[in-house]
């Protein structure tokens, strides 16, 4: 029997699904408008030229230091602006792109872009007080390790390619211990991570 073939007219048409069965395996619930957002970011990182704004490195991922450096400049409009995009970007990066952090010779690794990320949200939250901006990015900014993984499972259903060896799965894991995501990759593979307290 053949299956029909799904086709989608706009790019938040195709992912809306598949955020949707992300956060539902991350068991993940966000309000509706940080959802929506969500959303609508990975539909408009579809376009090359909204993932480099602000510069990128010689090897074509945004400088994070560079989009930090500008949101400390200009009035506070512009710094929300630009402290929201640099959250955006190390969402997009680091859920879809881990390979390419994770690489050997990358002088940052996965954990730098999700504190990047985060703090970034976090203070264009603190920028949007008294507006709906500011529970949206807070909300992002508590959940982001875990809306990595999200993406992450996102990214594994597309063409995009995905990390996948042990090693990285457990960094990944150790960055959002909470993730339902992370968690069910290393018990598929038959790795139990324990927690326990470092000896002296």
């Amino acid at each position: 029997m053949n299956r029909p073939i799904a086709t989608h007219h706009t790019l938040e048409s195709f992912f809306r699904e598949l955020l949707e069965d992300g956060l539902a395996a991350e068991r993940l619930t966000l309000d509706e408008s940080t959802a929506a957002y969500l959303l609508r970011v990975v539909a408009e990182f579809g376009e090359s030229s909204i993932l480099h704004q602000g510069g990128k490195d010689e090897r074509g991922t945004p400088a994070l230091v560079w989009l930090y450096e500008r949101a400390q400049q200009g009035d506070a409009g512009q710094r929300f602006e630009a402290f929201r995009h640099l959250g955006d970007v190390s969402l997009i990066v680091s859920g879809f792109f881990t390979p390419h952090i994770e690489r050997e010779r990358s002088l940052v690794g996965l954990d730098y872009y999700v504190q990047m990320g985060a703090a970034a949200y976090h203070s264009a939250a603190s920028l949007a007080r008294h507006t709906v901006f500011a529970q949206l990015l807070g909300e992002l900014a508590k959940h982001f390790a875990r809306l990595v993984e999200v993406l992450g499972y996102v990214a594994e259903r597309t063409t995009l390619p995905v990390a996948r060896d042990l090693g990285a799965i457990y960094e990944r894991f150790m960055l959002a211990p909470d993730s339902k995501v992370a968690g069910g990759r290393l018990l598929d593979a038959g790795c139990v991570p324990v927690f326990g307290k470092a000896v002296a």
